[in-house]
């Protein structure tokens, strides 16, 4: 079951941003724990939970770190960011900034 607290997708990005900056986990690996995740695999996709926690840690690297260390960061994965957006969605997410 997913919790709808407004701001699990920014509790769960600033986590992630800490560990991917203090370079504990890739992002790499957390693109793909994002993107499988969910009580069913890839169910954090299909509600659109997958953009908005992907967009909200891109967007507290980059807040903290700048564009130049978030553009290193994303270079060093093959993450395709457009994959995080729930099919079909024309809603806007968190993680359209970055697309």
């Amino acid at each position: 079951m997913v919790n709808d607290a407004p701001k699990a997708a920014e509790f769960l990005g600033r986590i992630f941003a800490k560990v991917i900056l203090e370079k504990i986990v890739s992002l790499s690996k957390i693109g793909q724990l994002i993107y499988e995740g969910g009580e069913e695999q890839g169910q954090l996709v299909q509600i659109g939970l997958a953009a908005d926690v992907l967009g909200s840690t891109l967007n507290i690297i980059q807040s903290e770190k700048g564009e130049s260390v978030l553009n290193e960061i994303r270079s060093s994965c093959n993450l395709r960011l457009e994959d995080f957006r729930p099919p079909g969605s024309k809603k806007s997410l968190t993680i359209d900034k970055f697309i």
